[in-house]
């Protein structure tokens, strides 16, 4: 049988597991409690794709969808594909505590992190390069 002193000892090295077991975070797939519901804006260029803007709206679930416009130049690049000089296109993706992931149609994939909930850092996949991009919340999403 345990001493005294024994059933002491497991006793707290139990509470310092449970203390260690409750004090961890959210899954990593949750969804992040800080939205990034807004406009956002970026100067960096994405090969021949700049001035990228994006109105997205974040749900309670963490999926997120909105609008992205740009600025293509110069007008014969291939790459991405079949883009005007002021292309536009839907957003869709996730913000989870683990990271953000917006797809922007005709353009690529963004997989980056909520900085200080005014910055998206990140980085862009587009025609199989991944262009670094960061985005600065300038306000609100436009209602109506």
């Amino acid at each position: 049988m345990p001493s005294f002193r024994q059933r002491l000892r497991l006793l707290a090295q139990l509470c310092i597991l449970i203390a260690i077991v409750q004090s961890c975070g959210p899954e990593l797939s949750e969804p992040n409690h800080l939205s990034v519901s807004g406009h956002w804006t970026s100067t960096d260029a994405i090969g021949p794709v700049s001035d990228i803007a994006l109105v997205i709206t974040q749900n309670a679930d963490g999926t997120v969808a909105g609008t992205w416009s740009a600025k293509f130049f110069p007008p014969t690049a291939t790459c991405p594909p079949e883009l005007n000089a002021t292309p536009t296109g839907p957003v869709s993706g996730t913000n989870t505590v683990l990271d953000i992931h917006l797809v922007l149609l005709g353009v690529g994939d963004f997989r980056g992190q909520l900085i200080g909930g005014a910055t998206l850092k990140g980085g862009i996949n587009s025609c199989d390069i991944v262009y670094p991009a960061t985005f600065s919340l300038v306000g609100p999403a436009p209602t109506g």
